[in-house]
């Protein structure tokens, strides 16, 4: 198996890119943290008011940076996306493996951040994450892939805290068009699944 870092194309990396990225995924683990944490806090509690006013502190020594990043990101950009970003506080993040056959699958137990109805997933999270996995198990080829459809079904609530294997695979192409079918399945029970269609993009010709 191989994680989603692997697939992508590898490429020189000077060091001090690397500690940018490390500093980077070393932060977004810990906003991941408090994030988290926060909700877990009781609402009449003290310590609320007090950590409000150090991230307002924080905040504003953000704001000004030296150089601020608006247009592009300086890492992949599967570094940076909500669902599998390690440099993304509001990813779980989701680290994807890939068998042999072309299946991919992970494992992940979601948290309160990503609560819909009470104790339950939120159900757009789950649609989101089946886009991000079906696109996965779409084989990369010289342009990239998008997505043109996506059907989800909701068999049953996902709840929170509670191991989830999600599962993807392709299972047609015709020309540009890819599909594929996944799931998120927890105790051995399809909890939500989908099917995606998949445009791969044409590149413009040179004039």
């Amino acid at each position: 198996m191989t994680t989603l870092e692997h697939r992508a194309r590898p490429r020189e990396v000077s060091p001090a890119e690397q500690d940018y990225a490390a500093a980077l995924e070393r932060d977004a683990t810990a906003l991941r943290r408090i994030v988290d944490l926060i909700q877990r806090v009781d609402s009449g509690h003290p310590l609320l008011l007090e950590v409000a006013e150090g991230l307002d502190a924080l905040s504003e020594r953000l704001e000004n940076p030296v150089e601020t990043v608006t247009e592009t990101v300086s890492n992949p950009g599967w570094r940076h996306d909500p669902v599998s970003g390690v440099e993304n506080a509001i990813a779980p993040p989701l680290v994807l493996e890939f068998e042999s056959d072309g299946t991919v699958r992970a494992e992940l137990e979601f948290g309160l951040p990503y609560q819909g109805p009470n104790a339950f997933v939120h159900g757009g999270v789950s649609a989101m994450v089946l886009d991000h996995i079906l696109s996965a198990a779409v084989p990369p080829g010289d342009t990239p892939i998008v997505t043109a459809q996506l059907t989800v079904r909701y068999h049953r609530p996902l709840p929170l805290f509670v191991p989830v294997t999600m599962v993807a695979r392709e299972t047609e192409r015709d020309g540009r068009k890819r599909w594929a079918t996944g799931e998120l399945v927890i105790d051995g029970q399809v909890a939500v699944s989908a099917e995606g269609l998949f445009i791969e993009k044409q590149l413009k010709s040179a004039r």
